[in-house]
């Protein structure tokens, strides 16, 4: 007697659950690949031992097909909790699964610095591409500069924004949350007659603060927008963590 084989449509549906497994499995693993090669370009001398480290890389996050092919859907519910558990890690989802206000206000403001991060990126990206020349460099990131203030001043607090302007941060503390990672609260110095702020670091308000300050000190955009993608790029003063 034969081994048994599902019907038509059930292994349609079995293929199409292991293909899109491989996909997103394959597109991780390039994606933690780069990443992982790219922190460490600048500690490679040739490029020869750069080719050398990315196969060696790309080994290491190599993933394991037969697992997929084996039980395409429990490959997908395996993907599934691991997105879900990274979500909770990154505070993009509460455990409850229905976030609060003040959660819903943090994602939305998490992802317009993500947005503001990959619109900042694609500006010196085109500016490579088309080889420009310096003016037109300057000229170009000016204008993603400007872009990039205009969104960042949808919805932002004006007290933060002007207690950030004065740069006088007191006092820094993490705070731990229920999920994700903690939040980094400062205590500033909000102006004469009024008592010290506590605001959030990882917020619009003081990236906006930071580029009204370096502009007002006639730093170029240049300098003002390498500035603003360093500071985009990490969560946490206190511990430095990677966005």
């Amino acid at each position: 007697m034969g081994p048994y084989r599902p019907p038509a449509r059930e292994q349609l549906e079995l293929d199409v659950v292991r293909e899109v497994v491989l996909a997103r499995r394959r597109l991780d693993s390039m994606v933690l690949a780069a990443l992982t090669l790219g922190a460490e370009l600048m500690n490679h001398q040739s490029a020869r031992a750069t080719a050398c480290r990315a196969a060696q890389i790309l080994e290491l996050f190599a993933i394991d097909e037969t697992e997929v092919e084996r039980d395409p859907r429990a490959a997908l519910r395996a993907d599934m909790m691991r997105d879900n558990d990274r979500a909770r890690r990154i505070g993009l989802r509460s455990p409850a699964g229905v976030p609060s206000e003040q959660d819903r206000r943090r994602q939305r403001q998490t992802a317009l610095l993500r947005e503001v991060r990959a619109d900042l990126i694609e500006v010196l990206r085109r500016c490579r591409k088309h080889h420009f020349d310096r003016g037109a460099v300057a000229d170009e990131i000016a204008q993603g500069l400007c872009a990039a203030t205009d969104k960042l001043v949808v919805g932002a607090d004006m007290d933060a924004y002007h207690a950030w302007q004065r740069g006088m941060v007191l006092k820094l503390i993490e705070e731990p949350v229920p999920y994700g990672p903690p939040r980094v609260m400062a205590t500033v110095d909000a102006g004469p007659g009024r008592g010290p702020l506590t605001v959030e670091w990882d917020t619009p308000e003081r990236r906006l603060a930071l580029v009204a300050r370096m502009a007002r000190a006639g730093i170029s955009p240049v300098v003002i927008c390498d500035r603003l993608l360093a500071d985009l790029s990490v969560s946490s003063p206190i511990r430095y963590s990677l966005r």
